[in-house]
């Protein structure tokens, strides 16, 4: 394709310029003895604190090191071009071998950083296909002496032990110029324990919503398969895992239409089995069954580097899955630093030029003035990785009674929505933005005015699911996501008929065709802890419901048009 080339050349030559800057900043620095910031001191969640307790320097950590892509402008000019359905370009993804020619560091960033691990001691235990994370194992001591700083062992109120280096992580400026990133030794886990005890509702006793129902509330129909390869996947994080036979089960008990068969695990599939995981699992398979689902896995307990693991684990194969749904996040402002939040971001983008959508739940914090990992001091604030403007954020709704009829924001919990200090508005939805900002009611306290999430809703509480041989009844936003992922796997089906495409990132499609979505005008995210001020679901995009809820029927209509008029082109 000319334009990619162009596109590609273009990006280049800007680059080389910026690399010969930096090859040289980097030369000054290095005579000096100029040390640069990496990751800023760990924030210390609520109910951590360090203790007097030594710590073993012969410990080892599985570390994983960001290394600065080339052509970032080139890529932002392609991903702007294939997600949006107005360009001449939409759906015209590059290959994934262009894709990694576009971003693969340049050959000096490379050998800096293989230079630095081994000249510390560092084992290399695998390194991308496009060359922008490399994968290794380290010591304390090893670790210490290249961050610059020193590990204490971190005790949670449950009794829960880690060892974290939270001093910030410092390299020479030869270094910091070749990463992004050097992460899996200075975060901590979202929770201390796995996530069951904010999902739990009723034990025992099957919820309200069921894959029968909730494709009746959405208009949901089966949508023919093509027979070509149409993959989906939910990522698993903080010792959650999958049990087979409660899966089997769940399909058997509700009639599901899919042999409820996980076809590839990447990481481990090991611990204790977890709600998360069922619920994940068991909705994103029961609503698509024209698919096959893989499960990303990170037991590591270090949240904020395990996303980075699951960025380079997903760009990481030629083959991959084209609708993934995360069930994970906080609305703790700066619980992952400022460059793990851009470094994902980027990754995100970077999967959506290879043609796959990315849902995230937008939390259960509501306007997230206090989260489960502390308070943010009267700000108001959105989950990340929702935050994120490259992905699809999705909130919940409820019914105002019964299981039929308008629905409104959760009630049962905070649905996860505002404004992102860390990226500003997109252009997709700068006008709904806008309109909403211009018509609310404003919330008595601090927020910001970037990114705003949720993109979308589904229902989010009382959600039937089989865990530990029970039918048990649980809510979260957690339900939201995969179920919407789920939906978004049909679409692609019906996309790759008319096209032989994905649908990417979808957001640019969803904000331009609103009426595919069941406008939400009633409620507010303003529930629980965060009662004082949150944001109202009003006509339009809000803060609180997004766009709406789905019409599968009447999202498949401009679908199928879209993606039939990306193949004209």
């Amino acid at each position: 394709d000319l334009k990619l080339q162009f596109l590609y050349f273009i990006g280049k030559q800007k680059n080389l310029k910026t690399m010969r800057s930096a090859v040289l900043m980097a030369m000054v620095a290095a005579s000096t003895g100029v040390m640069v910031q990496v990751h800023e001191p760990s924030m210390i969640p609520a109910g951590w604190r360090a203790t007097s307790e030594k710590v073993d320097r012969n410990g080892k950590f599985r570390v994983t090191v960001g290394v600065k892509r080339s052509n970032k402008a080139a890529l932002d000019k392609i991903f702007e071009e294939v997600s949006n359905p107005q360009s001449a370009n939409y759906l015209q993804y590059p290959t994934y071998e262009e894709i990694g020619d576009i971003v693969r560091p340049s050959a000096e960033h490379t050998r800096v950083v293989k230079e630095w691990l081994s000249t510390n001691g560092v084992v290399v235990t695998k390194v991308h296909p496009h060359g922008d994370y490399i994968h290794a194992e380290a010591t304390v001591a090893q670790l210490e002496k290249m961050a610059h700083g020193e590990f204490l062992t971190y005790e949670h109120t449950s009794g829960a032990k880690i060892w974290r280096l939270t001093s910030g992580v410092l390299v020479s400026a030869e270094v910091g110029i070749a990463i992004d990133t050097f992460t899996g030794f200075h975060g901590f886990p979202l929770n201390p324990i796995v996530v069951d005890k904010k999902l739990k509702e009723k034990v025992g006793l099957a919820g309200r919503v069921n894959p029968e129902v909730f494709r009746k509330t959405y208009n949901v129909t089966a949508v023919p398969k093509t027979g070509k390869q149409n993959i989906q996947a939910i990522a698993q994080f903080q010792g959650q895992y999958v049990d087979d036979k409660d899966l089997a089960d769940f399909c058997t008990k509700y009639d599901a239409g899919s042999d409820c068969k996980i076809s590839k695990y990447i990481g481990k599939n090991e611990q204790q089995p977890g709600i998360e995981s069922m619920l994940d699992t068991e909705y994103i398979m029961s609503l698509s069954n024209t698919a096959e689902t893989w499960v990303y896995s990170y037991p590591n307990f270090d949240f904020c580097a395990d996303l980075g693991t699951f960025g380079s684990d997903v760009t990481g194969e030629s083959t991959f899955p084209y609708s993934i749904s995360i069930s994970y996040g906080s609305q703790k402002i700066d619980y992952c630093s400022k460059t793990i939040t851009t470094r994902l971001s980027d990754d995100i983008q970077k999967m959506g030029t290879m043609g796959i959508t990315v849902m995230i739940s937008s939390g259960d914090d509501g306007s997230g003035g206090e989260t489960r990992q502390g308070s943010n001091g009267g700000k108001l604030s959105p989950s990340f990785p929702a935050s994120i403007p490259t992905c699809v954020a999705v909130g919940s709704t409820y019914w105002l009674e019964g299981t039929t009829g308008e629905q409104q924001a959760t009630t049962q919990f905070g649905s996860g929505g505002g404004f992102s200090y860390d990226f500003p508005v997109p252009s997709y939805q700068g006008q709904q933005v806008q309109s909403y900002m211009s018509n609310v009611k404003k919330p008595n306290s601090q927020y910001a005015t970037g990114r705003g999430t949720p993109d979308v809703s589904t229902l989010g509480e009382s959600f039937t699911v089989v865990e530990g041989g029970s039918a048990i009844a649980v809510g979260g936003t957690s339900c939201s996501s995969p179920s919407f992922a789920g939906l978004v796997t049909l679409l692609n089906e019906a996309c790759i008929a008319e096209s032989g495409k994905t649908l990417g990132f979808a957001n640019p499609l969803f904000y331009q065709n609103p009426q595919m979505f069941t406008d939400i005008v009633k409620g507010t995210n303003a529930i629980g802890e965060n009662r004082a001020a949150g944001w109202e679901a009003i006509k339009g995009w809000d803060a609180s419901t997004g766009l709406g809820t789905p019409n599968f029927g009447l999202m498949l209509g401009v679908v199928k048009n879209a993606c039939k008029n990306a193949a004209r082109k």
